[in-house]
């Protein structure tokens, strides 16, 4: 078959869309379909690249709404696309409206993954996202024959998917189980990161205020309650973005600079190393903006188990005790309590993050192609 796979931006950018992007991209052109890939352009230039048996096409980028990039030659690319499946992916209104639009104009079918809905971030936002839901969503709905929704928890609770019935079906996000795995050395990480002696909690995600239910500031605040009783605690931040100086001011505030290591963007080849340093992922987000969080599956495939909250997806990747914690989301002295648990029983942590690879190992990108795969044959005539 011939894919187009549609998205915002594409690694180096980091996000759970961009990577799920990527290895599906890559797992499909191991089996042998012709993929390419449309995004916006940064961080690279705009141009033609070839990675991995399959073709990107970075597109400019002429400039940012509400975080989602505006790329005025998108349209005609896609209509001038010969393929078999055009496949976008929300939360970007643009991208799946431009998609839906290009698809009534050629004879492919369209699949559009739903990684979760409109993060209401402001006042403005949250307005904006009631008329887009309300009036301009169910238009360019009916062009998709088919919806992936990332999880049965979401796909329940979403009220815009709830009202989509048959249309949706439920294929989880993966893993890459080699790449991450328990054989990973962090030795000289860690002594870079002067982290030896210390219980590590790592936190992945970007820091912008589009990520903001990301919760990093209710996760500051909860180590600020946690350190009091256990000053061993550290706090390892991968990502950066336009809010990092207000989250550094928030520890300073919180007195936890010697807690609190802001380690920015890391490369993807070293990223695993920081799960391996890590003895606790952390993921604290705030609402159902959180349609999965892939950082669970790869803390779990690391072998190492989870904080996070009952929200959104989270919940069907989460089975709270068994592979990680489940806590409120929005209260530091639950999410606090939740720490020094995992700190103060080692055994039961240790334990949670060996069922955490085993449930990984289940979640590999190469059963999400095969899934995915299998939507695109039934949509096809």
């Amino acid at each position: 078959m011939r894919v187009a796979i549609v998205n915002s931006f594409f690694p180096p950018w980091r996000g759970g869309a961009e990577t799920y992007a990527f290895n599906l991209a890559q797992e499909l052109a191991k089996r042998g379909h012709q993929i390419t890939v449309l995004c916006a352009n940064d961080p690279l230039p705009p141009g033609v690249y070839e990675e991995h048996g399959f073709i990107v096409k970075r597109l400019r980028l002429f400039r940012r709404l509400y975080g989602t990039p505006l790329i005025p030659s998108l349209f005609e690319e896609l209509r001038r696309l010969n393929v078999d499946v055009f496949h976008a992916n929300f939360p970007s209104p643009y991208i799946a409206f431009t998609v839906a639009a290009a698809s009534t104009l050629r004879p492919g079918r369209a699949v559009l993954t739903w990684h979760n809905d409109l993060p209401p971030v402001t006042r403005a936002a949250r307005l904006l996202i009631e008329i887009h839901d309300r009036l301009i969503l169910p238009s360019y709905l009916r062009a998709y024959d088919r919806i992936i929704a990332t999880s049965q928890t979401y796909a329940d609770k979403s009220r815009i998917l709830r009202a989509l019935g048959d249309k949706v079906t439920v294929v989880p996000n993966g893993v890459d189980c080699e790449r991450f795995s328990p054989k990973v050395d962090a030795t000289d990480l860690r002594h870079r990161l002067r982290t030896s002696g210390k219980i590590v909690l790592l936190f992945v995600g970007a820091l912008t205020k589009w990520h903001r239910y990301k919760g990093l500031d209710v996760l500051l605040r909860s180590l600020r309650i946690a350190v009091e009783d256990a000053p061993d605690l550290a706090l390892v931040v991968v990502g950066d973005g336009d809010l990092r100086d207000d989250y550094s001011r928030i520890a300073q505030r919180l007195d936890l600079e010697r807690n609190v290591i802001f380690a920015g963007d890391v490369p993807d080849d070293v990223l695993p190393q920081y799960y391996a340093l890590a003895d606790v992922l952390m993921l604290p987000s705030m609402d159902m903006s959180e349609g999965f969080g892939l950082t669970i599956l790869e803390a779990n495939a690391t072998g190492k188990p989870v904080i996070a909250s009952r929200v959104g997806g989270i919940p069907s990747v989460i089975q709270d005790g068994y592979n990680g914690l489940l806590v409120p989301p929005n209260d530091p002295e639950a999410l606090a309590r939740a720490i020094l648990s995992m700190r103060n029983e080692a055994a039961k942590a240790i334990r949670m993050g060996r069922h955490g690879r085993l449930f990984a190992q289940d979640h590999d990108w190469e059963l999400v192609a095969v899934q995915t795969e299998k939507i695109y044959e039934d949509v096809l005539p």
